[in-house]
This record gives structure tokens, sequence and C-alpha cells, in this order.
């Protein structure tokens, strides 16, 4: 009998089977009957042989394993009736599991998108991201040199092709507003190594890499659209870049802008080598953002690595002065990504904490079957009396756990859709975050791993109430246990142990919820050295022949911000190279009289240029001297203006005011320091000031900077006239985006918002958990305790006694819990410190809030079962069976 057949045409193998075996039996009573035998003897002595037909039929069913299916079946359809039987703990089962589940996928979508998917690239596990490495700093992804880059494209013998990819800004001009866009530099290759080809047109082409021959341009896909309104015929038309006409050879779909050491280009010019890129002493010019190379079959990565480990040796011995301490890294372009990634350690971090919520869930789940259990020992008991085995119960019960783990896992999957728009929305803080929330959906990863914590999450939950319900003693089943469906101290004991690692884990994930909000507050709050309070910034960034003299980018400069000083409501105004929200420009630098020390031991500081009326703009306190003013230009000596932490530095026991120090900027010119400023955070957050060193944009030129106003207008009444007042000097010249410091510092702080938002959730859904679990056992041993309650009220307990009773055993349980907690909670903020930079040390005061908030809801949670306890009625206890 085929096992299908017996499963899918019931009726008709049972008829076969019925037949067949009445046949055999009619030929054995004819056997017999031709031995000698009466009719009637015969057929009492051949149901002799056979045996029962039922039993005989049953033999024939197991043949093949086929039993196996029909008694899963009915332990399916058996736990499916138990479920429907008690709504309310299937309901609080099926929602505690798909909380659980529903935060892991959600969280999971993310670290699929980022960490996990491969890149849609051509036989993406070819594809390597090959950098700079800087053996001295231990800095690897390192920018590269063009003379380095051609030594590895002719040294190589494990790429089939390589091609550079350098970041630029440009400026767009022509029809509609100037538009300042990013975008890169590639050489010809570029695409075709990716496999990633234009949907509209062609690829650059290898002539295209030469120094006039280079005014090609490829748009991206959104470029396309918002610029050029989709045009299908955009191919051939000119386009105004940097002042120059560009012809559009192609359109490239939307995934090419993924790849790129510069976030999402809008656009794609030739990387063409000038000469003096070229020379021998440029060799360590490197501004080549990344390297792409194609490995060829049969080549790993790892072979790569040694190779090209080996080329950089030869380029060290050959040139020392430029290639010395540098070495090469190589690795998959979906490696690069991963550790190029601001957010992968906030993503891991999600998911440990979306793990102890699932497990803490799993508990609760665990402590609900072990009662449910306890009160259904008499039926398993009988059913054990009746000849049901050990193996066959225990089915039964891990059959019910998949039935639950299934509806937790479908519930939760459904939660998950509208949380990944939650987190997608969430990203959308910068447009990094935006990017990377785009590729935030179900796919089949996400869905394989959804499945797969549903089953691991029914093993956990429910693998040892089924091994102590499959103990069911057969005597119980017409003894008084049966009846009462007592549990045993051993079952309240383990549901006692389950609501304290509960609570313990719940403490961990608050205790680590409040180190990270009171960090995030910490960086909100923490003075950073100015005032961004009506601050405007505006990025402009000169591109073009009329800009590349110096003299032109400081007469503009000085033009547009005496032409903003002049608008009604403007308080002040300056520029800066980078305003101080993120940015990091150590440069090295060597002081005047101090003696010479090696390359790689000389100091450094950050580095800023600035204009007349920065300090003042962005109320900069100036502890000593003075701050630049309009005479400080080319033809007056070099001044500098330095903050407290430099003077403290590298000047403690003499006044810093007159020294002179000269910075690594190929200028040589010394710089006198003529102010002393007070200390100013580089990025938000920062824990320990830095050197800073700033000069005049007057005195060095600079092609980008920003505008800071501090005004009392509204921004969205102040950017057009910043607009108009740049485009009155030159009409041409795009204004970036104009925002308020407050706006810039909330873009910056974004993910750690989320993070924040995140980890308060799931804390709080954690410790409604625990509650939950916590009530469940004291409501639970209530009941069992009915008889006894009854029993000390009927000899002259009082109510307050009785209240006592009931709070001392949740009080237990939560002190025992708060106390493996706060053992846990010890290490997380060295944890915090070593996975974020600039992560602080906030003392033992998270440590005491949150067990005293753990302690209060648990304590609130117990007080319900205790009051209804003093209500227990000493008559109708004693009856209580």
């Amino acid at each position: 009998m085929r096992w299908y057949e017996r499963f899918f045409r019931r009726e008709f193998t049972e008829k076969r089977l019925d037949a067949e075996l009445r046949f055999h039996l009619e030929q054995r009573i004819a056997d017999l009957v031709a031995g000698g035998m009466t009719a009637k003897e015969a057929w009492r002595q051949a149901r002799i042989e056979f045996g029962g037909l039922e039993h005989v039929k049953e033999e024939c069913r197991d043949v093949g394993g086929s039993h196996i299916i029909e008694t899963v079946i009915q332990d399916l359809r058996y736990g499916l009736r138990q479920l429907r039987r008690n709504p309310g703990f299937t309901t609080v089962a099926v929602l505690t599991l798909a909380l659980g589940i529903g935060t892991n996928t959600t969280i999971f979508s993310a670290v699929s998108a980022i960490l996990l998917r491969k890149p849609p690239v051509k036989e993406p596990d070819r594809l390597c991201a090959v950098s700079s490495k800087n053996l001295i700093k231990g800095c690897d992804l390192e920018p590269v040199s063009p003379l380095d880059f051609e030594s590895w494209r002719e040294q190589n013998n494990v790429f089939e092709a390589v091609a550079a990819d350098a970041g630029a800004s440009f400026t767009l001009t022509g029809d509609g507003e100037p538009e300042s866009v990013a975008g890169d530099r590639v050489t010809p290759g570029y695409f075709k190594i990716l496999g990633v080809l234009p949907t509209l047109g062609r690829a650059f082409l290898p002539g295209e890499a030469t120094a006039g021959n280079d005014r090609v341009v490829i748009l991206s896909n959104p470029l396309w659209r918002e610029r050029f309104n989709s045009d299908p015929n955009v191919i051939g038309k000119n386009l105004e870049i940097n002042g120059e006409p560009y012809t559009v050879v192609g359109v490239m779909p939307p995934v090419a802008s993924s790849f790129s050491w510069l976030a999402f280009p809008r656009l794609w010019t030739p990387l063409a080598f000038e000469p003096k890129d070229l020379a021998p002493s440029s060799r360590d010019n490197r501004y080549v953002g990344l390297v792409f190379g194609r490995l060829k079959p049969g080549v790993t990565t790892k072979q790569a690595q040694a190779e090209m480990g080996s080329i950089a040796s030869r380029l060290a011995q050959a040139y020392p002065k430029a290639d010395k301490g540098w070495g090469i890294t190589v690795q998959t372009l979906q490696e690069y990504e991963i550790r190029s990634a601001y957010v992968t350690n906030g993503l891991m971090l999600l998911m440990t904490v979306v793990g102890l919520v699932l497990l803490i869930a799993c508990a609760n789940i665990a402590g609900l079957l072990l009662a449910r259990g306890a009160g259904r020992a008499h039926e398993l008991a009988v059913r054990a009396a009746v000849g049901a085995s050990r193996v066959r119960l225990l089915r039964q019960m891990l059959v019910e756990s998949l039935l639950i783990s299934a509806l937790g896992g479908a519930a939760g999957l459904l939660m998950s859709v509208w949380g990944i728009d939650l987190l997608r929305a969430g990203f959308n803080f910068n447009d990094y975050g935006r990017q990377q929330a785009a590729g935030f959906r179900m796919d089949p990863a996400t869905l394989l791993f959804t499945l797969m914590v549903s089953l691991l999450a029914a093993f956990v939950f429910g693998l040892v109430p089924a091994l102590r319900a499959s103990k069911a003693n057969p005597g119980d089943a017409l003894g008084e246990t049966g009846r009462t469906g007592s549990s045993g101290f051993p079952c309240s004991r383990l549901r006692s142990a389950l609501v304290t690692c509960e609570i313990a884990l719940a403490l961990v994930l608050l205790a680590g919820a409040g180190i990270v909000i009171r960090e995030v507050i910490r960086e909100f709050t923490e003075p950073n050295g100015f005032n961004p309070n009506h601050v405007v910034v505006a990025q402009i960034d000169l591109k073009g022949k009329p800009y590349q003299k110096p003299a032109a980018q400081i007469a503009l400069f000085q033009q547009v911000t005496g032409k903003v000083r002049g608008i009604a409501g403007v308080e002040s105004a300056g520029a800066d190279t980078c305003v101080p929200t993120g940015c990091n420009s150590s440069t090295p630098f060597s002081i005047q009289g101090e003696p010479p020390v090696p390359e790689t031991k000389r100091p450094s500081a950050d580095y800023f240029v600035v204009g007349p009326g920065y300090f003042r703009t962005m109320q900069i306190p100036l502890i000593k001297g003075r701050e630049f003013s309009d005479s400080d230009d080319t033809r007056a000596p070099v001044v500098a203006v330095v903050n407290q932490e430099f003077a403290r530095r590298f000047f403690p026991k003499s006044d810093a005011i007159g020294r002179q120090f000269e910075v690594d900027r190929g200028q040589n010119k010394k710089a006198e320091i003529v102010g002393i400023v007070g200390n100013v955070n580089d990025y938000i957050g920062q824990l320990t000031p830095r050197p800073q060193i700033y000069e005049s944009y007057l005195q060095m030129a600079q092609a980008t900077m920003a505008l800071v106003v501090r005004s009392r207008l509204a921004p969205s009444a102040l950017a057009p006239m910043l607009r108009r007042a740049v485009w009155s000097v030159d009409k041409g010249q795009p204004v970036g985006r104009i925002q308020t410091m407050q706006d810039l510092a909330a873009d910056n702080m974004g993910g750690d918002k989320m993070m924040v938002a995140l980890m308060a959730i799931f804390a709080g859904l954690a410790l409604v958990l625990a509650a939950v679990g916590i009530y469940g056992v004291v409501a639970y041993s209530v009941n069992q305790r009915t008889r006894e309650i009854g029993i000390r009220m009927a000899l002259g307990a009082q109510k307050k006694q009785v209240l006592g009773l009931v709070l001392r055993q949740g009080n237990l349980l939560t002190g025992i819990g708060c106390a493996i907690g706060i053992v846990l909670t010890l290490p997380l903020p060295r944890l915090f410190a070593g996975m974020f930079n600039g992560f602080a040390d906030h003392g033992p005061l998270v440590l005491i809030i949150v067990p005293f908030l753990v302690g209060t809801v648990s304590l609130l949670a117990t007080y319900i079962p205790a009051r209804r306890a003093t209500k227990v009625d000493p008559m109708v206890a004693l009856r209580h069976e």
C-alpha cells in the first residue's frame, strides 16, 4: 500500500485493504476445509491464525511509516481543538509570541538589507574593493594615489580588470536654478567591472579618460528624472557642469548609485589623470577614493590579498618616501559595504535586544504551558493509563507548541510589515539613512528568518513543559492529584525560575536603554562651545574656470558676506570650511623654536579656515588676543587663532600669543598666533576637547565654505534672501541646502534618536512581559493555595497578613531577578564604550533608577492577585478542590 494512497485516498485504500484481508481469510478457510475440517471449524481456526482483523489492519497501515503522518494529523487536530477550547490562553500566548517574533523580523529586515544582502551586481563574490592601508596609524580603507593605481593595474595577476573611483562635487548650471550635486569621476571600465550598464546610452569609452576628451557625463536615474523629466531623448544633449559644456552619453539604473566610496553619486564623469598627477613627485597625492577589481575565475580574495601585499612591499622598496608604511587592503564589495556602514554596531545591538525580548516572551509562554500542563495532569494521566506512550504524549505537547508558534509567527509577520514601514520612516533622518532604508523589505531571507525563529521559539518555550507533561503517572488518573490538578512543588519552582530570569533580562534591557538615553541627552544638552540658536548655514562650493584662482574665491566670499550682513534682521555673518557638527580635519604642524620630531610623531590639530566675524556669529568666546579682521589679507603676515586646548597642550608654561607654527598644507607659510578662543566640539557628544587651529580665508583661499548667519528672521524667510545675495554676485553659483544649526545637528543625531526610541520601546515591552509573567505566577499560586488561604483566614489570619504573605512571594522573585540583572548590567557601559566612539561612563545612577522601576512595576503586578487573595471566603475555600 503506497503511503500517498493511504493518505490521500483513505476510503479507497480501506476498502481494498478489507477486500485483501477477506480474500486471504477465505483462501485459508478453503484450504482448511480441503484438509478435512468442517466449515465452522475452518472459520474458527483461520480467525485464530489471523488474529483480530483490526489489529492486522493496523499492522498493514504501519508499513512504510504512513501511521506517523496519520498520528501527526490526529495530534494537529487535537491540538487545534485544545487551543480553540482555551481562547484566553491561546490569545495571550499568540500575542506574546507575535510581539517577540515581530520585533525580531523588523530589525532583521534592516540587518538583511545592510549587512547580509549581496550587492546587486554581476557575480558579487568576484567583485573586490581595493584600498590603501596606513600601516603606521593602523587605518585601512584609505584613498589611493593615481600612480599607485597605475602600478596596481600593471603589476597584478589576480584581477581581470580594475577601475578607479574618485568622488567629487559638481555645479550644474543652464536650465533652471544652479545646483550643486555629489558625483564620481571613474575610469573607463568602471561600470563593466560592476556589471551594471546604462539603461540609456552607453558607458565611457577608453579614449574619454584623457584630458580634453573627458567632457561627457552619465546621469544617475534620480537626476535624469528630476532635471530632465525622464526624457528618453536626453542622450546627446549638453549639460553645463562647472562652467564647461558636457555631453550626456548615458543614464544609469537606480541601483548604480549604491556603489561608491562617496555615498550616492548623482552623476559620473571620466577620471582623466592630468600630467601633474602622474609625475613622480605626486605618488603620495592620494585622492582616488576606491579601486574596484574583478577577480579572475578561480582566484580567491585571500590569494588577491597576498599578491597585492607583495606589490605593496615592492612599491615601498622602490618609492620609500611615498609608499613606505603603506599596504593594500582587498575585500569583497559586500565586506567593504559592511565595514563602511555607519549603523553596523547599532544594528547588532538592536538584534541582541530584540533577541532578549523574544527570550522573555518564550519564558512567559513556557510558564503558561507549565500551568496549563498542571491543569491537564488528570487528562494526561488518563491517556497514559489507556496506553499512550511517553513519546506520544511528548509529541502531542510539542505539536501544540508548534501550533502556537505558527500562529504567533503568522501574527508576528503581519506586525513586522507595519514595523518595517515604521523603521523605514525612522531612518529618514538624512540622505544616508534614506538610501539604506530603501532596501528594508520582506525578502526571502527575512521570511526564512521568521520561520526559523518561530521553530526555535517553539522548541525553547515548549520543550520543558512537554517533558514535564509527558511524565504523567497512570496511577494519578484515579488519585486525588488528578482531580485537584495540583502542579506540585517542582513545577511551581520552575515557573518561579522562569519569571526570575524574565525580570533579570528586563532589567538588563532597561539599563541598556537608560544608558543609551542618558548618553544622547548628554550629547544634546552638553555645551559645545558655541551657541547654535538662530544660526543658519548655507554651503557654497565654487567650481569652474572663474574660481580657479584664489583671488576670485576670496572676492566672492567677501562680497557675499558683505551683502548678507546688510540684510535687515541679520546680526552677523561669517564663513567656515567645516561647521562643528561632525567634521574632523586633523592636520599635522610644527612649532617654530621647538626641536624637530620624526614625521610620524608630529603633533596635529583640527584645522579650520574661517572669515572675519565667524567667532562673533557662532558666539565662540574670545579668551585672549584678537579675532581676524579685514586687514588680515594676502598682503599681511599670516596669522592664526587657536583654542584653549591648543594653548594648554603645546604652550603649558608660556604665552601662546606671538608664537609661530607651520601647518602642513604645502605652502610653507609660518603663521603667528594672535588670539585664543574657547574650545569647540568638532562633533556632537565629544568627550574631551581637541587642539584647534583657525586661519583666515582672506589669506588661505578656499573653494568650498559654509556661510553662517545669525539672525532673528525665520529660516524660511532668510533662505531666499541668502540665495539672492549669492546670485547678485554670481547668478550661476548654486547655494547648497540652507538649514539651521539645530537641524544640521538633528540630522547628525538622527540615528542616535532612532536608537533611543527603539531601545526604549523594546525595553518597555520587556518590562511589560516580565510584569505579566510575575502576575501569572503569583495569580496561579493564589489559585492553587485557595484552600490554604481559606484555612488561615478561618483560623483568624487578618487580611493584612494574607496580603503580606502573597506580596512576599512576588517580592522575593523580584529581588532575586533584580540582583541577577544588576550583575549582568555592570559590564554594559564598558561594552557600549567599545562599540560606539565617544561613549561616556555615566556612573551608577542608571543602576539605581532601573531596579527601582522594575521593582515598582513588579509590586503592582503582584498586588493585584494579592488583593484578590484577601477577598477569599473561608467557607468557599474549605470546599475548594
